[in-house]
């Protein structure tokens, strides 16, 4: 997770096919924007740099290689922008041809929510989330002093975690965090920073996104270990 929130564009992607995807950015720390068509978004990007974008294969109003073109002009703000392109199953042997010629990868809109996410995820090398439930102890370091309080994480990743908290700590606020997993003796305690707060509405949970800054001892190698058996145990699922 990053200090500051990035931003996505998406273009010409269906409602439907962009909420596989946009609930997951966001939680990432992207922000999330979508524009129906490709000449007016290549306007947007005139003006305003993305860190990726999701283009609909084929685009609704103009040939994609038009738009990867002048994309990938020198000077352009997204030269050198990841490109994903989201297309029907039966179309992805067209729009695979377009890998190098300015889209970096293309998916089936046909694929589960997950898959979509895990692939977007390997692109951004965002780190996946894991649905880790433990009640950490949390010991906020605020100004005016410091206070404990104890949470239940949502999900967590290799760099940072998602806490149910009605608290809506400041972004930037540091905490000393304690937790035990599953199956270790010894809890893992670290520093993380508060990085942002839940989005009401679109998000089931209430809480603050934190990224991790440091772990004691060897705790940061047990904790890795730990997510890769979850992985692995819901990759074989």
């Amino acid at each position: 997770m990053s200090e500051s929130r990035r931003n996505v564009l998406a273009i010409g992607v269906d409602a439907p096919t962009f909420d596989k995807v946009a609930p997951f950015l966001e939680r990432s720390t992207f922000e999330v924007d979508r524009f129906p068509r490709g000449r007016t978004s290549l306007e947007l990007i005139s003006v305003v740099s993305f860190d990726v974008l999701l283009v609909r294969y084929p685009l609704p109003d103009m040939p994609v290689l038009d738009f990867l073109e002048e994309l990938r002009k020198p000077g352009s703000n997204c030269l050198r922008t990841p490109v994903v392109l989201l297309t029907e199953e039966e179309r992805m042997e067209e729009a695979r041809y377009y890998i190098g010629k300015g889209a970096n990868r293309a998916l089936s809109i046909a694929d589960t929510s997950d898959h979509l996410q895990n692939a977007v995820s390997d692109l951004l090398q965002v780190a996946p989330r894991v649905a880790v439930r433990v009640m950490a102890s949390l010991q906020v370091k605020l100004e005016e002093g410091t206070s404990l309080a104890m949470c239940q994480t949502e999900n967590v990743s290799a760099t940072g975690m998602l806490v149910r908290s009605n608290v809506g700590y400041p972004p930037g606020t540091r905490l000393g965090f304690e937790f035990l997993l599953l199956g270790d003796s010894r809890a893992v305690k670290g520093e993380a920073e508060v990085v942002r707060h839940t989005t009401i509405g679109r998000e089931a949970v209430r809480g603050v996104g934190c990224r991790f800054i440091s772990f004691e001892d060897d705790g940061e190698k047990r904790f890795r270990e730990h997510l890769n058996r979850q992985n692995a145990a819901e990759g074989s699922t």
